[in-house]
């Protein structure tokens, strides 16, 4: 059996060489929140301005499309960086949103013919409420 005798100075700077890259692993990862609030963000924003302000499909659309390609094209600049599975989580948090909004919550609403407002406040969060899931690390374990 070989045993490993180390001196306290040496074991000291091997503990502070692990903390100093776990805080720099946490710095270079910190940008994946943002781009999960940005997206949020977005979506929200499309779903809004289509039920709320009454801005036409397309109209909302292209300014939402431009908007996610362009941070998607951030988040694969710096691919490196993510967290594990958070690009895929994300992209399917986005799929999930946009059916979930399109398919279900939207028509439900003018079915039930509930025009308020807040009625449409209340679908574009919960219809987010999967983008946001992936805010928080269990969702990329």
């Amino acid at each position: 059996m070989t045993q490993n005798n180390f001196a306290y100075d040496d074991a000291a700077r091997m503990v502070a060489v692990g903390t100093k890259a776990e805080r720099d692993a946490r710095r270079a990862t910190r940008w994946f929140r943002v781009f999960v609030v940005a997206q949020a963000a977005y979506a929200l924003a499309f779903t809004l301005s289509i039920d709320v302000a009454g801005v036409g499909y397309w109209k909302a659309f292209a300014p939402f499309l431009l908007a996610t390609l362009c941070i998607w094209t951030i988040a694969f600049r710096y691919q490196r960086s993510v967290p594990r599975h958070g690009l895929r989580n994300m992209g399917i948090a986005v799929a999930t949103w946009f059916a979930l909004y399109t398919l279900m919550l939207d028509p439900a609403l003018q079915l039930l013919q509930l025009s308020s407002p807040w009625w449409w406040v209340l679908a574009g969060v919960v219809s987010i409420s999967p983008i946001l899931a992936c805010l928080f690390p269990s969702s990329r374990r």
